[in-house]
């Protein structure tokens, strides 16, 4: 399989702030109280972290809880935001990097692939949120990744 290139990696991990946050905002403002999926989104991607940037092969999503509300979890993730666009300004993007699923297996994979499958994971999950806020009444944020590059 052929590498992404490191660009496209910061680049969508950019994207991936970019569309959490307006996703965010739009709960934050219709619905505040529906937090399980944006608080999955958030518990992925800082696994991914643990494991990713600070070589945590065995944490697992079960081992971690996500802020309780929409004020802390904005401020939690803007932190893990941050952090993760800081770690990918000097990446080695084909680093191995080793962690088990939650059934146990060991895998071992170059660090573009998490990242790029945390902006998928999230594309899917924000996907559910927009159906949620359309079936509550409102209409959901524009979050694909086109819009993202035709505005950045």
């Amino acid at each position: 399989m052929t590498s992404a290139n490191p660009d496209t990696c910061r680049q969508h991990l950019s994207f991936m702030k970019w569309a959490d946050e307006v996703m965010l905002q739009a709960v934050a403002q219709h619905m505040p109280e529906s937090l399980a999926i944006l608080q999955h989104i958030y518990l992925g991607e800082l696994v991914w972290y643990m494991r990713v940037v600070e070589g945590n092969p065995a944490i697992q999503i079960t081992q971690v809880t996500a802020p309780a509300d929409i004020t802390t979890l904005r401020s939690a993730w803007l932190d893990l935001h941050n952090r993760w666009l800081a770690w990918a300004e000097t990446a080695d993007f084909e680093a191995a990097v080793p962690h088990k699923n939650l059934k146990g297996d060991s895998f071992e994979m170059p660090a573009w692939q998490p990242v790029l499958h945390l902006v998928n994971h999230g594309t899917f999950h924000r996907g559910q949120v927009a159906a949620m806020l359309r079936a509550a009444g409102f209409a959901p944020p524009a979050t694909d990744l086109i819009i993202w590059y035709r505005t950045h």
